[in-house]
This record gives C-alpha cells, sequence and structure tokens, in this order.
C-alpha cells in the first residue's frame, strides 16, 4: 500500500476547460443547496454520493442501497383467497365495480405498502475561504472515467475539488487541494437533515480522524445503519472537536466516506470505523484504480450521432439542454447523454465479490435519494421501471452488471411461493407490481389500475431469457431456472377459462383504466381478465420453457407439455375499433389515450411478438403508439424513452428523433445534470437508463429470428420463440434519423441476440459505410440492411460480406472469433 500523498505538482492547477470535453457534464455554478436534482451522482453499485460543488458550505447527499426503513414485511391479506375466488366471479359477470371496491379489502397488502428506501444524510463540507466572490468556477462529471471535479478562485487562491466513488476499494473520496501551500482549512460532519436527529441514535468522534453517526430505523424489525467520513492531510493538522472532524491548515486533504447497515454487517458502526482507520492508499492510488475498473466496462462501447455546431459545443451543458429540439439537434450531446445511461448503470448496478453476492439494483432513484419519505417510496415498481432500468445492460456490452436484478428475482421468488400459495392457492410464485429489498410480493397500494396485476415475476423473468439469447451463458441460466420454472408454474395453476381462452384473473393493464360500457356517463374501472401484456409475456415465458430445458440437458417432458398446451389457449392479440392492438381482451374505450403505460406493445418492445413479417400487426402497432402520442402519451422520463425504442423498433425514425430531442431538453430533464425528470419525483432513474437502448433500436436490431422455408434453401420464414433450428436476424441501420447523420456517425462495441459484437459507421445521408461483425460464442446469424421484411429477400438492399457472397440476407457462419466486414454491395 502506498502513502496518503505524493508530492507532485498538485498545487499547479490547470483550468478544466470542460468544454473541450465532448464526455463531460459541466456547468459555471454549484448546484443550489435545496435543489438536489441539480447535484452530480457518484456511486459504486452500493454507496452513492450527490455533488453539489458549493465551495464554502456543500451538502453532499448520502445514500446506501440497503438502507431501506426497515426489515421484511408479511403484507398478505388474511382474506386474499377467498377474496380472490369472488372477484373472479364478479369480473366474469362483468360487475366490475363490485369487484374492485371487494379487491380493496380483501386482496390488498395488509399493511398497504411495501418497505420503502431512506435517505442516509448529508456529509456537510464546510470550507473557510477568503472573503469576497467565487470567480472562474467550474463544475463537471466526465462520464469516460466516473470522476467529477469543481475548480473555483477565491481571492488569490484557487482550489479544486475531485471526487470519486470507488468499487475496487468500496469507498467514496474527495480530494481538495489548492495552487498555495497551507490553503486548505475544511470541517465535515454528517447529520440526518433538517428533520433534527431523525433515527439517529448516536454520532461521536474517532481516532482523532473521523466522525462517525447511527442508529436505527423506529421498527420492530429495524435496520441498523452506520455512516462516518474521515480527513487525511498533507501539512496541516487533523482533530476532532465533538462529532466534527477538520483539516486547518494543508497543501492537500482527502475526505473519505462510508456507510453499512446490518443487512451486510452484523455491527455496521464497527465495520465503518474499521475501514476508515484502514485506508491506507493516496487518492493518486485509488483514482488509478478506480479508472481503471470503471473504464473496462465503460470503454466498450463508443458512439457519435453526428457534429455539433462549435456555438453549441463552447455552451455549458445547462445552456444547450435549453436549445436543443427536434429541428435544433445537437448530436454530440445526444452522444454524451446516450454515455450517460450507461454511466449510471455502472454506478448503481454492481456486483459484489466474495462467497455471498448481496447485491441490489437499482431503483425507481438508482441508488440517489434525499428523502425520508420519498414519491412512490424510490421502491422498485416492477411494472416497467425496473425492468427498462436493465434495457441498455446486454446491448451495450454491460451484460455482465445483471446480477443485482438477478438476486432480486431470487428474493421475489421466495417471498412470491407464498403469497401464490396463500393468495390463490397456486404453486410457483408471483409478485404484483412493486417489490423492495426484501422481494415484498404482496399486492402494493389500493391504486386500482396498479395494485391488482399479478404479472411483475413474470415480466421481470424475461429478462433472464434474453440474458441467455445475448450471451449463451448456461450457468447464469441453470441458476435462474427455478425461478424460470416457478413463474410458469404459477401460471399453469392460476389461469381460468374465459371465452374459450385460458385468462390471468383478475388482473389489469398496468396502470391504465377504461370506461365501463353501459354504466354511468365516464365510470372507469381497471380490473379485468386476460390483458394483452399478461398474455404477450405468458407467451414469452411458456414457449422459452422447452428451450431452457434442452439448453440446460433438463429431461422433464411432462411439464414441458403442460406449458405447451396452456400457451396454445392463450388469446391472440386483436385489433382494436381503431386498428391499433387492444389492451384488453373486450374492445374497450380509453379512459386516458395518452398514458404513459404502453402495455399492449409489450409484444412489440422490448418483446419480439409482433415484427414486419405480419404486415397486418405490424401496422396495428404503428396506430396503436401514433393513437397513444396524439393524445399526449410518450411523456418525459420512462415513457419517452419507451417510445423512442418502440419507434425504432417500428421503422419510424422521425417520431424516435422528436421524442429523443423532447427527452434531452430541458422539459424533460434538470438542465445542470440531464438526469430526467420523474413527475412528482426530483427524478427518476429509468427513463435515463432506458434512453440507450432505445437510441439502439434506430441503428441495430436482433430481436428477428428465421429460418430457412420448408423445401427451399435459400428463402427465409419467421420463426419464434420456442421454434427449433432459427436463427437471429441482425439488421443493420433499420431507422437511422437523417439528424442524426450530420457529417455521418458510427456506434462500436454494441452487442447482439446470437453473441455478435457489433461497429458500424454511416455517411452524412445515413447510408451504411461499414459494418463489423465478430462472433463472440461461435453461433450463426443472418445478417441485412435496412427493412426489408423477411420472405422478400429480393426487394431489398444488397450487402456484401468481406467483398465476397453478397445478397438481401446473408448467412454467417458464426465460427468464434471470426469478424464479418459488411459493406453495401456495388
Amino acid at each position: 500500500m502506498g502513502s496518503f500523498f505524493t508530492l507532485s505538482d498538485a498545487q499547479l492547477l490547470n483550468k478544466p476547460n470542460s468544454k473541450s470535453n465532448p464526455l463531460r457534464i459541466w456547468d459555471d455554478a454549484p448546484g443550489a443547496n435545496d435543489a438536489f436534482a441539480e447535484y452530480y451522482p457518484i456511486g459504486n453499485g452500493r454507496i452513492g454520493m450527490m455533488i453539489s460543488g458549493d465551495p464554502r458550505r456543500e451538502m453532499l447527499r448520502l445514500n446506501e442501497n440497503s438502507f431501506w426503513s426497515g426489515g421484511p414485511l408479511d403484507r398478505i391479506n388474511p382474506d386474499g383467497l377467498s377474496t380472490v375466488k369472488k372477484m373472479q366471479e364478479l369480473i366474469l359477470e362483468k360487475k366490475l365495480a363490485e369487484a374492485e371496491d371487494l379487491g380493496v379489502q380483501g386482496y390488498t397488502g395488509t399493511p398497504v405498502s411495501t418497505r420503502h428506501y431512506y435517505k442516509m444524510g448529508n456529509l456537510k463540507l464546510t470550507q473557510t475561504l477568503a472573503k469576497g466572490a467565487v470567480t472562474d468556477y467550474e463544475r463537471w462529471l466526465d462520464v469516460s472515467n466516473g470522476v467529477a471535479g469543481a475548480y473555483y478562485t477565491v481571492g488569490n487562491v484557487t482550489y479544486q475539488r475531485d471526487y470519486l466513488a470507488s468499487y475496487p476499494d468500496n469507498i467514496i473520496a474527495i480530494r481538495l487541494r489548492a495552487n498555495k501551500p497551507g490553503s486548505i482549512n475544511i470541517r465535515a460532519r454528517i447529520d440526518r437533515g433538517s428533520d433534527l436527529n431523525r433515527y439517529q441514535g448516536w454520532s461521536m468522534p474517532a481516532n482523532g480522524h473521523s466522525t462517525i453517526t447511527g442508529g436505527q430505523t423506529a421498527d420492530a424489525n429495524p435496520i441498523i445503519w452506520a455512516a462516518g467520513a474521515r480527513i487525511a492531510s498533507k501539512g496541516g493538522k487533523v482533530s476532532t472537536l465533538g462529532d466534527t472532524v477538520r483539516c486547518e491548515g494543508a497543501d492537500e486533504a482527502t475526505v473519505f466516506f462510508q456507510s453499512w447497515t446490518s443487512y451486510r454487517k452484523a455491527d455496521p458502526r464497527q465495520a465503518v470505523i474499521s475501514d476508515l482507520a484502514a485506508v491506507s492508499k493516496s487518492f493518486d492510488e485509488l483514482r488509478e484504480a478506480h479508472v481503471a475498473d470503471y473504464k473496462k466496462y465503460f470503454d466498450r462501447v463508443s458512439i457519435n450521432l453526428g457534429a455539433s455546431t462549435a456555438a453549441n459545443k463552447a455552451l455549458k451543458t445547462s445552456a444547450r439542454v435549453i436549445g436543443i429540439t427536434a429541428d435544433r439537434f445537437d448530436p454530440e450531446l445526444a452522444s454524451l447523454y446516450f454515455q450517460l445511461g450507461r454511466y449510471l448503470l455502472i454506478a448503481s448496478s454492481r456486483p459484489e465479490t466474495g462467497t455471498t453476492d448481496l447485491s441490489l439494483p437499482p431503483n425507481l432513484q438508482g441508488v440517489w435519494n434525499d428523502a425520508y419519505h420519498p414519491v412512490w417510496g424510490s421502491k422498485y415498481t416492477v411494472n416497467i421501471n425496473l425492468q427498462m432500468n436493465y434495457w441498455p445492460s446486454l446491448v451495450t456490452g454491460l451484460g455482465d452488471l445483471v446480477a443485482p436484478l438477478n438476486n432480486i428475482l431470487k428474493t421475489m421468488n421466495k417471498r412470491g411461493e407464498e403469497v401464490a400459495r396463500l393468495m390463490y392457492n397456486a404453486s410457483g410464485t408471483v409478485t404484483h407490481h412493486n417489490t423492495d429489498m426484501w422481494g415484498d410480493s404482496a399486492p402494493q397500494d389500493d391504486y386500482l389500475p396498479g395494485t391488482f396485476w399479478p404479472m411483475g415475476a413474470t415480466w421481470m423473468i424475461t429478462h433472464v431469457i434474453e440474458h441467455f439469447r445475448f450471451t449463451g451463458d448456461k450457468e447464469m441460466l441453470r441458476d435462474m431456472y427455478p425461478t424460470l420454472k416457478n413463474v410458469a408454474q404459477f401460471a399453469l395453476d392460476f389461469l381460468t377459462p374465459h371465452k374459450g381462452y385460458m385468462v390471468t384473473n383478475p388482473s389489469s393493464s398496468p396502470e391504465n383504466a377504461f370506461l365501463v360500457p353501459n354504466r354511468t356517463p365516464n365510470q372507469q374501472a381497471a380490473i379485468c381478465p386476460g390483458p394483452t401484456v399478461d398474455n404477450e409475456l405468458l407467451r414469452e415465458v411458456f414457449s422459452f420453457i422447452p428451450e431452457a430445458q434442452e439448453a440446460l440437458g433438463i429431461k422433464d417432458d411432462v411439464f414441458a407439455k403442460k406449458v405447451s398446451d396452456m400457451k396454445d389457449k392463450l388469446p391472440p392479440m386483436r385489433i382494436n375499433q381503431y386498428g391499433g392492438i387492444s389492451e384488453w381482451m373486450e374492445d374497450y374505450e380509453e379512459a386516458n389515450p395518452g398514458n404513459g403505460h404502453m402495455s399492449h406493445l409489450v409484444p412489440v418492445y422490448p418483446l419480439h411478438h409482433v415484427t414486419s413479417d405480419n404486415e397486418t400487426l405490424f401496422k396495428a402497432a404503428i396506430t396503436s403508439l401514433k393513437h397513444r402520442l396524439d393524445a399526449g402519451g410518450g411523456g418525459c422520463g420512462w415513457p419517452r424513452a419507451w417510445t423512442v425504442a418502440l419507434a425504432g423498433r417500428l421503422y419510424l425514425p422521425d417520431t424516435a428523433h422528436k421524442y429523443l430531442a423532447g427527452q434531452i431538453n430541458s422539459e424533460c430533464t434538470w438542465n445542470r445534470t440531464m438526469l430526467n425528470m420523474g413527475g412528482a419525483a426530483p427524478f427518476q432513474i429509468d427513463g435515463s437508463l432506458g434512453a440507450p437502448a432505445a437510441i439502439i433500436e434506430s441503428l441495430l436490431h436482433s430481436h428477428e429470428n428465421v429460418m430457412p422455408a420448408a423445401g427451399n434453401g435459400t428463402s427465409l420464414t419467421a420463426a419464434y420463440t420456442g421454434e427449433g433450428n432459427k436463427l437471429p436476424l441482425i439488421r443493420l441501420l433499420p431507422a437511422v434519423p437523417k439528424a442524426w447523420s450530420n457529417g455521418g456517425g458510427f456506434i462500436k462495441g454494441i452487442k447482439t441476440r446470437g453473441g455478435y459484437t457489433v461497429d458500424l459507421s454511416w455517411d452524412s445521408t445515413g447510408t451504411l459505410e461499414t459494418a463489423s461483425l465478430t462472433s463472440d460464442h461461435g453461433n450463426a446469424a443472418y445478417v441485412t440492411l435496412g427493412q426489408t421484411p423477411v420472405g422478400s429477400e429480393n426487394k431489398g438492399p444488397s450487402i456484401s460480406v468481406d467483398g465476397a457472397a453478397s445478397g438481401t440476407f446473408i448467412r454467417l457462419a458464426g465460427k468464434k472469433g471470426t469478424t464479418y466486414g459488411i459493406t453495401v454491395a456495388k
């Protein structure tokens, strides 16, 4: 281990000149102390900090991802089983109001809500500076290396702060430097904010260089927590006074932050004290290890969506965000926004090393929350939000960061078994539309459009299916197969007959409602049997079970036949009165046509049940999307990210471009951070995380499967989950918007189903220049350019592979490690 400080040219501070770095978010003013969403987020998966960069009094917001409002709850309604049976009868009798009223009493959880995510506290960092104005101020978050900073001058002294959240060393570090020796004078103290000492049972100095505080949640089943800060200095004096740690007259100082809860440590207080005392690396050593670890993930993908104007590039981020529109696009800002999403996933989703992985996935706000009672509890909402958090993981080369997601799935599986048994008299596992760190699977809230939806685990498990398609990882699939099987088993026991099909009942289309026919004008209901989203999620799971069994060598023909037979009894997608895909089995009139949830389009994206080979459903999906958007749908955050993804999947480049520009604009983001707003919440992370995957849908597809047509060695036909001998079809540039081609563009390192790494470049007209496809796992695939539907092999653009084979659809043998060069055929 090295010494804390190395004497170098540390006092020779250079202006950061962030405007010359296209991968920096930057501003010329600190975030306001009461404006959490103006802060820059850093995190190492477990602990997080929000940085304002205030020179004199910085309120650093602190989080640890296992600090929730208490331990596991038993919320299963004791009358759930009898109530479900009565609700099923009422629903089939179309007595929907009566069913909902009954469900509010006998179906909802007792108590009504899961645990919620807590704020840890504030690290108050006070710096004594000369009187007078702060000048030359600049702060930044560099998403290329995961380091943030602030630079400023007061009087004749210039200062710089550097912030990082280290995964290798499992600590947060803040370095303060000045261009004149002896100029660092700081104080640090941790508190719980303006609510006095809420759940703060003690606060104390430690070892002459640290301040430690902690307590426990006010509950019979509490979470015990502790947090601490240490100062180490080069020169000067470090001491404690009360529960404040001080540094006076130093040339340089580093503040270290650590936090633990009883979720991971038997004695969080001692763990924090020991960790802080044990730090012996200098900031430079910590930074070197942090940057190397971070960049091994971040550098896998690079993107250029075109060149911005010199005038735009000279602007601070907040000014650029205000100015961006579909007509005044800022391509390099859009590229930065893409990479910000990947940065946030790396900072909020990291597997843990050691014998037991207790990692947790990012919640509604990632790991960053500044409220004791955050909006929506900052929980795990599993009817779109947690799913979207992981959309970029596979396609942008971060598939090895999904262990936290699998962990919560396995926890839900265990808790959901009890809910299935006691509420539904079913085997298998069930989760409703929210969960917490303990995998709570009982119904959440008494919010009628959301509460009665029992397919949370079903949607979540489709990420495991996708992970296998991208990576072929049999070890992961074997680990998750019991959960996959349990999800399917619950459905086998739960589905009930209706109109000749087997359907979920009770259920709803997540957070949407319809007008009840032949009732009081404008009377709404949400509860229903067999909404489209349920049918398609179950179709995906049932279809994949035999594939999983074959891949793992599992012989369970009885179960495979059960799911295959039940799949055949699911209702098909149907066309509604306005020509779109119906959201419900009945042709109901929507109560809110502009609802942000587009659950009936789940079979389009993120699933792949609607593709261009079925012209009827493909056109209906386009109609549904336009219908939603014309009514005001596709709002800020996750609805807009979903819209961009759907538009790319449906070959609507202008729509993808318009809604991406709107997502980045200050209408939808906090202009100083580019974090997406969350409606009533200060921000929600899902829209920012979903954006990289959404952007890629206009540049690359691999969700279609094909196989040779019967009796024809050259013609192809579409294939779907569960069908044998299928190969993924990789589409290059299916819907690239013209605005993403100013001077040409490229994307490198993105992944496909079937296990290929793809580099793409295009010219200023959006036409393919070159592409390279590298087979990572030794699988064959087909490749094509543009939008040519499967089955029309000779009607699309012709491509050449390595200057030899040419045609509209080309088969790649896919020998592991082989790279194929693709160009437009001459």
